[in-house]
């Protein structure tokens, strides 16, 4: 069962039960060389949100105890485009938003709710590589959304930076899953650009129309 929301015509129940026999069908082929893992069979998509409408998503996978991940160059591929940023009816991926900073590191508490951290975390080492994307949102709101076909099923988490406190927001996607929308800080309307941008142009035109009006009043003295 996930949090998301289900735009399209199949069923959460259809694409559950797809996404379950292609997560069967890969354990039991990749089983024998995982058999000792310790990781979790998706995705964790980092989302934080910084001030002035900014977010970072870090999408991290753990290429030592994921039966669905084979190896370091199975988990760089599933990083490439794991998840994509809904812009009306567009669906933008995340490489037409930023370049992509890749990382190779072993703590999961950092990139992964504490209530979805793998098993044996303290005495089981991890390989984990995780790919981070920076930008400034156009909207006060975001939506992603999982394209269809994709094998990596992603949680999706939310942390906000200017309040540590609040707990994080989480929902799993499936393919074909859109997320709830989320709210960036976006900033005041006299702090947006287009609103700078206004003012400018108007200050502009306003120094026009008054340098040529006192340049008219000399010409007649």
């Amino acid at each position: 069962m996930t949090n998301s929301e289900f735009p399209n015509d199949e069923s959460p129940m259809q694409r559950a039960i797809c996404s379950f026999v292609i997560r069967i069908s890969a354990f039991v082929i990749l089983a024998p060389a995982a058999a000792f893992g310790h990781g979790a069979e998706f995705l964790s998509a980092k989302l934080t949100l910084l001030p002035d409408a900014e977010v970072l998503l870090e999408v991290t996978a753990d290429y030592g105890g994921n039966p669905l991940i084979a190896d370091e160059l199975v988990a760089r591929e599933a990083l490439i485009d794991p998840i994509r940023l809904r812009l009306d009816e567009n669906l933008v991926p995340l490489a037409g938003l930023s370049a992509a900073s890749i990382t190779q590191h072993d703590n999961w508490a950092e990139f992964a709710p504490a209530s979805y951290l793998p098993s044996d975390t303290e005495a089981q080492p991890h390989t984990l590589i995780t790919a981070a994307w920076r930008w400034r949102s156009e909207e006060p709101e975001i939506v992603f959304e999982m394209p269809k076909g994709k094998l990596h099923d992603v949680l999706l988490w939310t942390r906000d930076q200017t309040n540590s406190e609040a707990p994080p927001k989480w929902m799993l996607l499936l393919a074909g899953d859109r997320s709830k929308a989320i709210a960036v800080h976006w900033p005041p309307w006299w702090q947006r650009w287009q609103t700078v941008m206004a003012s400018s142009v108007f200050v502009l035109v306003l120094g026009y129309f008054v340098s040529r009006n006192f340049t008219l009043r000399q010409r007649t003295l």
